[in-house]
């Protein structure tokens, strides 16, 4: 048999069955944008994105020269700043995405950075785009040698870092859905039909080395393999154990395989196959190929579109999200398609290709193994995908879904740019619509921008002022213990009311409202302050009083 051709450092960009579209289309459909809200948003609190820059990772922007058509037709705004753009060749997934952005958020600024040179150049992306004044960041691309396992890989380090200097990062989930099979490695010595000798095998159950999958007629399967060791190129030794595949036929011919030692490197395997036969029927086993023992656990993830695992045991795990994708500073996206949210009328229920979380870190940076397993962040909402552009007509996958989330996030940065990362990412979370599907695919449900932009709004609070809110005894004036300035939020009006109050530098005394979150004005007044009502982000301390009230809050102007 011929050796095949290593895969190393591929990229995947996250695009589920989506069209070409004809170079005379250059209308963007609204679709994505009203099923989050978006024109309701903008209209409520007259934003456009002006003032917020949003960078965008991903094959490419304008190789296939169509953005000038684009900034023609209004699907586009020009200016749009290429930092480094993709080979030749490239679809252009990048300004697509740039075109959901603009029917959210028309007036952001666009940067784009391809993220296609491989993993440290993507890293690399990451902090240039955060270097040019990107205030939010999103990308659409997933490198098969990211680890499943282990944090501190350099996409994951990047994210950390621009996110920790205040950058709102958003990732797509990937499209692989349930598409994976975990397991702990159970050894089996059995004889593989086309290699000579006994073989330590992954026992699938009831004693067989195979796992069952099917592949479309023409489709390419890509097959990723990782088990539990650390990597060499993060920290730690690397690994101690290597595991292959070998990929059978229906008739027990050899199709493909991947047995490369990884022996002191990356606990990484990849295997492609694209299927020329004339059948769709396929079994494949996961062997040792050098190294002394077996690891703990194994997790092969298939991506290619009609690629499947048939197995029983499939779907079970951890899931199909990993590497950057899993670390808790990034918004992971998933899809479901505007047609399915509320505002269509749909059924609410995500994309089935949509990955699914959370991911598990067995493994810190450094390569020590946890002493318990973390889980990882998992698939954090949901935003729409399959709307059209003039690159792909329909645009469908996660890779539609994350730059319509971005630009939300953009619409709220607009509003109050003093938000913080975790700050907006918990108001997209705590704003949204139920979304349904499979465990771990639809994390806090489906984006809707209006209440996302009101509570950002909110959570501004009085310009040029500070505030601390002190919980006290009811009909009493002695503070109690001060809460912190991220439990409150404002509206506009109630800012506007305190800023104008005759003596805002003293006190006042309110009551909060345990049903409605609201502030409502007190019974006296501490230093002739007038009274202005203030709304809760999160809930306050104290006993629930007669009339659904907490205790009086005692606030320091």
């Amino acid at each position: 048999m011929p050796a095949p051709a290593p895969i190393t450092d591929q990229p995947v960009p996250d695009t589920a069955q989506s069209n070409a579209a004809s170079a005379a289309s250059t209308a963007t459909g609204n679709g994505a944008d009203q099923a989050m809200l978006g024109d309701l948003a903008r209209a409520q609190f007259g934003l456009s994105g002006a003032g917020v820059t949003i960078g965008i990772l991903s094959d490419s922007f304008d190789v296939r020269g169509g953005y000038a058509g684009d900034v023609a037709g209004g699907s586009l705004a020009a200016g749009a700043t290429i930092l480094k753009e993709g080979a030749a060749g490239s679809s252009d997934e990048g300004r697509a995405m740039a075109q959901l952005i603009h029917q959210v958020a028309p007036d952001a600024h666009i940067l784009f950075y391809s993220a296609f040179g491989g993993a440290a150049d993507f890293a690399n992306g990451i902090r240039a785009l955060a270097n040019a004044g990107a205030g939010v960041i999103v990308d659409d691309v997933t490198y098969l040698n990211e680890p499943f396992y282990q944090d501190g890989a350099a996409i994951q380090a990047a994210v950390e870092q621009v996110v920790a200097s205040g950058v709102s990062y958003f990732t797509s989930a990937s499209n692989e859905g349930a598409n994976f099979y975990e397991a702990a490695f159970k050894p089996l010595t059995a004889a593989l039909p086309g290699l000579s000798g006994g073989f330590v095998c992954a026992d699938f159950g009831a004693g067989t080395p195979y796992v069952n999958l099917t592949i479309a007629k023409g489709a390419t399967a890509t097959l990723d393999l990782q088990w539990d060791e650390p990597f060499a190129g993060i920290g730690g030794t690397g690994a101690t154990t290597s595991l292959g595949m070998v990929l059978y036929d229906s008739s027990n011919r050899i199709v493909a395989y991947a047995l490369r030692s990884q022996i002191g490197g990356d606990p990484v395997e990849l295997l492609q196959y694209t299927n020329t036969t004339g059948t769709t029927g396929f079994h494949m086993a996961v062997i040792t190929d050098g190294g002394r023992g077996v690891p703990g656990q194994f997790k092969v993830i298939a991506y290619g579109q009609g690629t499947r695992f048939t197995d029983p045991g499939a779907g079970l795990g951890s899931g199909t999200i990993i590497g950057h994708e899993m670390v808790p500073e990034a918004n992971t996206v998933g899809a479901i398609g505007y047609t399915q949210t509320p505002r269509y009328d749909g059924g609410g229920t995500i994309e089935t290709y949509s990955s699914l979380g959370p991911g598990r870190f067995l493994f810190d940076a450094a390569g020590n193994r946890l002493t318990t397993p973390l889980q990882g962040s998992g698939v954090d909402f949901v935003a729409p995908d399959g709307a059209a552009t003039s690159v792909f007509n329909p645009f469908y996958g996660t890779s539609a879904a994350a730059p319509n989330a971005a630009a939300v996030a953009a619409l709220m940065l607009q509003e109050n740019p003093n938000l913080t990362p975790a700050q907006t990412a918990a108001i997209l979370a705590t704003s949204t619509a139920a979304a349904g599907g499979p465990a771990g695919g639809a994390g806090a449900g489906l984006i809707q921008a209006n209440a996302a932009v009101k509570a950002a709004v909110a959570l501004a609070g009085p310009a040029g002022q500070s505030h601390s809110f002190v919980p006290t005894a009811p009909g009493a004036d002695t503070p109690g213990t001060v809460l912190t300035s991220a439990a409150i939020r404002n509206t506009q009006a109630e800012a506007a009311a305190v800023s104008a109050a005759p003596a805002a530098t003293s006190d006042f005394t309110a009551l909060p409202d345990l049903a409605s979150g609201l502030v409502l004005a007190g019974g006296d007044s501490l230093g002739g302050v007038a009274f202005s009502n203030v709304a809760l982000l999160n809930g306050f301390y104290g006993d629930a009083a007669a009339a659904g009230l907490f205790n009086p809050v005692h606030i320091v102007a």
